[in-house]
């Protein structure tokens, strides 16, 4: 996020080292900071837990795991980069990350495949909702990312896109840290499953209004920031919500169901 130069449609007036522009250059630095912890965390806990056994898991999913730690790794560098300096090298890595989140979309579908295929499925998921979750969540993924390329010299928008690509891959994160907050609310590790089973709709609601929170608090911070809301955040307020509504709903055609199955029933 190239962020030291006051570019095209930065605020008027708003350098990064004076007032407002000081104030919001240090904001979006520190939440794209909190967003990467966030998501490495949730992921490690949900590990350490033992709620996944990553000695079990297939190579592709260890290669997705990697490039998406990568890929986290330098989001928060570029962010450090992008914030303080050298510009230069801001922009040299972000010719890099160009490359490794073209990985991260293209590892993030091979894995979403071949989960299915090798039957590997959370057991509240239908083929299905994990198929349309996988390609709906790295597609919106990539939308934003390519529009944070396309961006990338009008810095108030690109500074922006790049976290709010990150927000739209917080579903498979807020799928591991929600349930730390869920099963003791429920009677324990033993209990959990029936009930979030029992109550699947509820919690797809759950992760819903979490999500939009998350979404709700960043844009506030930076309207407390810069003294306005940037059009941005609408946006990815709408795909977080379209994200949602559109895999319950185009999960459960039977086209999609069927092709779903197929997979499955391809595995060897």
């Amino acid at each position: 996020m190239a962020v030291l130069d006051n570019g095209p449609g930065s605020p008027s007036g708003a350098g990064p080292g004076s007032g407002r522009g000081a104030a919001e250059n240090l904001f979006l630095h520190r939440a794209m900071l909190a967003l990467v912890l966030i998501a490495m965390v949730g992921f490690a806990m949900f590990s350490l837990a033992g709620a996944t056994d990553i000695t079990q898991m297939p190579l592709l999913t260890h290669i997705h795991a990697v490039t998406m730690g990568a890929w986290l790794i330098l989001v928060a560098v570029q962010s450090q980069l992008g914030s303080h300096g050298p510009i230069a090298l801001h922009r040299q890595l972000g010719r890099i990350g160009v490359l490794l989140a073209a990985f991260v979309v293209i590892s993030g579908l091979m894995t979403s495949y071949h989960t299915i295929a090798i039957g590997r499925l959370p057991p509240f998921f239908t083929s299905g909702y994990f198929l349309t979750l996988g390609v709906l969540n790295i597609v919106m993924f990539a939308g934003f990312v390519s529009a944070a390329i396309v961006t990338r010299k009008t810095t108030s928008w690109h500074r922006r896109l790049m976290p709010a690509s990150l927000i739209m891959l917080f579903e498979p994160v807020l799928g591991r840290v929600l349930p730390f907050f869920i099963i003791p609310f429920v009677g324990g590790p033993e209990a959990a499953m029936p009930v979030l089973m029992e109550n699947r709709d509820a919690l797809e609601l759950l992760r819903l209004v979490v999500h939009s929170g998350i979404v709700g608090v960043v844009m506030l911070g930076d309207r407390l920031a810069t003294g306005r809301f940037h059009p941005v955040w609408g946006y990815v307020l709408v795909a977080v919500i379209a994200l949602y509504g559109l895999v319950n709903t185009v999960s459960g055609l039977p086209m999609v169901a069927e092709f779903a199955g197929g997979i499955a029933a391809s595995a060897p």
